[in-house]
């Protein structure tokens, strides 16, 4: 059995995913940490799975921005041991050269991980981890493109506030998707799959929509995260009929993010959708006339949100 927990981290990402290996014994894998202020819920998080007797095997960061690092920062400065097994993530030091992969607080992250002890590992493009019957192989970033992107420091790039709440999801449906994510940090976010029982999981971090099509190409998946807590400038009108899934999951609180046109286009190119999220941001998203018809669209809100279908 494979479950996934979104948990409600703010604007930032929480993802944790639980399996039973081919052991029998549950694993526990943790993607990003939330924003900073996120931090004691994070750690009652990391404490109540080692509590229930089970280890994190794996925390995955998938880029520096503080949204999808901030509850392990929290953590790691204030000393908390949180019993993390190993974590996955990009710093120059671990291909042994010097350039900065990295904003200040990726250092910081990086730094205190070794003085703790805990071993850390790269996430580049081409990389395989297999875990008790679980397969996570990495798709983006090459290591290239992390060292033409990072000659320095960079900081977070502001995207602003949703406007398109006021438009039907049919006009959405037919609009152009205005502008691409521009962000050097969300560029360098890393895109993984991951297998498990003859399905494919898809986790995207903040990447753009353009590296996420090259990497995938024409893949059909059981689900998919959508990129950058479901920014329509992380979607790509190249994505119909070639990235198939009706299956989605959106990290976000609706204060900027998602966009309304993201769920517009996801419906426009395929018969039924259902999208799972950690809070209930679509409420303020619909019309009267869309609420009415909601048993199109399928959200469901909670911790425990996503269990893996039977494949027959």
């Amino acid at each position: 059995m494979l479950q996934i927990f979104n948990y409600n981290a703010g604007k930032g990402d929480c993802l944790r995913l639980r399996y039973t290996g081919a052991s029998g014994i549950s694993h526990n894998i943790l993607i990003d940490s939330g924003e900073i202020r996120f931090g004691l819920e994070f750690e009652a998080i990391c404490k109540q799975i080692v509590a229930n007797h089970e280890k994190i095997d794996v925390m995955v960061l998938s880029h520096v921005d503080m949204d999808h690092l901030g509850g392990l920062l929290y953590n790691l400065r204030n000393k908390i041991k949180l019993s993390i097994e190993e974590v996955w993530m990009n710093h120059g030091s671990l291909m042994g050269k010097n350039a900065e992969l990295s904003v200040k607080q990726n250092d910081e992250v990086y730094t205190a991980l070794k003085e703790q002890g805990i071993p850390v590992k790269p996430v580049i493009a081409g990389t395989t981890y297999e875990l008790d019957g679980a397969v996570f192989r990495v798709l983006w970033p090459d290591e290239e493109t992390l060292y033409r992107l990072f000659p320095q420091p960079l900081g977070n790039v502001v995207l602003g506030k949703p406007s398109d709440y006021g438009y039907s999801f049919g006009e959405l449906m037919n609009m152009p998707i205005k502008g691409k994510d521009t962000s050097p940090n969300n560029r360098a976010s890393v895109i993984m799959e991951v297998a498990y029982k003859g399905q494919k999981l898809l986790f995207t971090g903040d990447a753009w929509a353009e590296d996420i099509l090259q990497v995938v190409g024409n893949s059909s998946y059981d689900f998919i995260k959508l990129s950058h807590h479901g920014s329509v400038r992380n979607l790509s009108e190249e994505w119909s009929g070639k990235i198939k899934c009706q299956t989605y999951m959106i990290c976000a609180d609706g204060s900027t993010h998602p966009d309304k046109q993201t769920i517009a286009k996801l419906l426009k190119w395929n018969d039924e959708i259902t999208i799972y999220g950690s809070t209930d941001w679509w409420t303020s998203m619909l019309n009267i006339e869309e609420q009415a018809k909601l048993e199109k669209i399928h959200f469901e809100e909670g911790e425990y949100l996503w269990k893996l279908p039977k494949k027959e």
